[in-house]
């Protein structure tokens, strides 16, 4: 089983410059599950309480949350996406886990969601993560959420997602294979700066 560390703190700070930084600050400890982008557009959720754990249960994960002193489950694949402590998280396809949105520009830039859950539930600035990637993209907050690998090849969904968008082919050349979280954090600050530099 693969475990690798993410970092809250990095070398991001000229993104504020060129995308939109997607952490209004300190949110309600309460999240707010949404089932589909729609209710997310139209603020249309449900108020589940405060988020505990990222459980297996038969094949499937569940985020669990603590309301009222009652801890209850909600299955991951039956969401779109979350908002807690004033973060969105969406659900990626393939496994149907939590992604950290990190950056909204010209392409939507998310990291391992059960990490940054875990650091933002214990106040940490770090944490060790062994269920999904370590990075993802996607073209907006609507269409699906693909692990940021760019293979020469196009039968996976990162590869299928490169040649739907040549327009991100700078950005994709960039990351390439490598499985790096600073080497792509870097790569799409700098595909988001050469764009403002247009």
């Amino acid at each position: 089983m693969r475990r690798a560390s993410t970092s809250f703190f990095f070398a991001f700070v000229a993104t504020a410059c060129v995308a939109q930084m997607v952490n209004p600050g300190e949110g309600s400890d309460q999240a707010i599950t949404f089932a589909t982008y729609a209710d997310y557009q139209t603020a249309k959720g449900d108020t589940v309480g405060t988020y505990v754990d990222l459980v297996p249960s038969m094949g499937q994960h569940n985020l669990v949350f603590s309301r009222n002193g009652e801890k209850h489950k909600v299955p991951c694949k039956d969401l779109w996406g979350f908002v807690f402590k004033g973060v969105l998280f969406r659900i990626e396809d393939e496994f149907h886990l939590p992604v950290r949105l990190m950056t909204k520009g010209t392409v939507c830039y998310y990291e391992n969601g059960y990490a940054h859950l875990m650091m933002q539930r214990d106040g940490t600035e770090h944490s060790f993560y062994d269920i999904g990637y370590q990075n993802y993209l996607s073209h907006d907050l609507e269409s699906p959420i693909v692990r940021a690998i760019f293979k020469t090849d196009d039968r996976s969904a990162s590869g299928k997602f490169r040649a739907a968008f040549p327009q991100y082919e700078p950005l994709c050349a960039c990351i390439g294979d490598r499985d790096e979280l600073d080497h792509t954090r870097q790569c799409v600050v700098d595909y988001e700066a050469s764009l403002e530099k247009e």
